[in-house]
């Protein structure tokens, strides 16, 4: 067998994510020559990493079989809370410190009513995101300006090392982590058994309550700090910054290969569906399009994710029926040890 071959054959949904975004690409260089220039390279390299942050750890909860609804309100929790923190005296550092350890403590809330209470994800997390916005209203952050974004936050999603944006050198160290979290670590595999089956899972020895409680608190926690560079790159904050990720976090990746029903999939696909994802958004104006155009590719790209994970699942459940044998979708659903 060719290494190099059986390697593609395992990644083809990654590398067709990375295809069809090189292809947008081009089309988009094609119809407008400054499409390609650096600094509009630089400026989709930033708008992709906020939809990577959100997408990050709704990557993690879709591949262990569950959805977090809430992401938009912790993003706009983030902003907001470091925002009040930060105004009333407390430091940058420490304030973001915080506040992800606040999101990921809320990712703990939809995890427990999920894993232990057995809550349906949709009803958990949107009950969840309900009293995150009760919240941040209760406090008194609502203005028609918006709360003034701390300075530690504009540095992280507006300065540049070199040619390259630090926001973007920032989302490529946690895309290396989730990476090697998801292929290279025991966390990863039970994460994978879990998506695939809870019940076989459990039968393997996985605390599967464990592991989607795990994969909550880290989506918790990427949303809430996707929310302080959002505010840092708008300049200000308000209670709807979120709002445009919550469809965007899930097409990206379902774009980038990972079945809707959990266990295939891979983070380095949802990075290739955010690229894609912000390069089809920066092609609207091009073509004379907006954002409602926009919606209405996420909300096909989402129903068409669903309806090929379904067939998927119906086909191995007859190719188990009939004796056949499958290969799972990821080497790493096979061992969870």
């Amino acid at each position: 067998m060719n290494p190099v071959l059986d390697y593609l054959r395992e990644r083809r949904t990654t590398i067709a994510a990375y295809a069809l975004c090189a292809v947008l690409f081009a089309i988009a260089t094609i119809h407008s020559s400054g499409f390609a220039s650096a600094s509009n390279i630089r400026q989709l390299l930033v708008f992709a990493s906020f939809i990577g942050f959100a997408a990050l750890g709704q990557t993690l909860v879709i591949l262990a079989g569950g959805l977090d609804l809430s992401v938009p309100w912790l993003m706009a929790f983030g902003g907001l809370q470091l925002s009040n923190w930060t105004t009333h005296g407390m430091g940058g550092v420490l304030g973001i410190v915080l506040v992800v350890a606040a999101g990921a403590a809320i990712g703990l809330a939809n995890g427990y009513g999920v894993a232990w209470l057995r809550v349906p994800p949709i009803v958990m997390t949107l009950a969840v995101g309900g009293l995150v916005q009760a919240y941040l209203m209760s406090i008194g952050q609502l203005n028609s300006s918006g709360n003034q974004a701390p300075r530690i936050a504009e540095s992280i999603a507006t300065d540049r090392l070199g040619p390259i944006p630090v926001v973007a050198l920032v989302w490529l160290g946690f895309a290396v982590a989730a990476g090697v979290l998801l292929s290279r670590t025991a966390l990863g595999r039970r994460i994978y058994a879990t998506g695939a089956s809870d019940t076989v899972a459990t039968l393997s020895g996985v605390n599967v309550k464990r592991v989607r409680l795990v994969t909550y608190m880290l989506s918790g926690a990427a949303a809430t700090f996707g929310g302080v560079v959002l505010s840092g790159y708008v300049g200000s904050t308000y209670i709807d910054i979120g709002a445009p990720y919550l469809f965007a976090s899930i097409a990206a990746v379902i774009v980038g290969g990972a079945s809707i029903l959990g266990g295939r999939g891979t983070y380095w696909g949802t990075v290739a569906g955010a690229l894609t994802l912000t390069v089809l958004s920066a092609m609207l104006p091009l073509f004379h399009l907006d954002t409602a155009d926009l919606e209405i590719v996420y909300g096909i790209v989402i129903l068409v994710g669903v309806a090929l994970s379904r067939l998927g699942a119906n086909a191995l459940q007859m190719s188990r029926r009939g004796g056949g044998e499958e290969k799972p979708a990821d080497p790493e659903v096979v061992d969870v040890a």
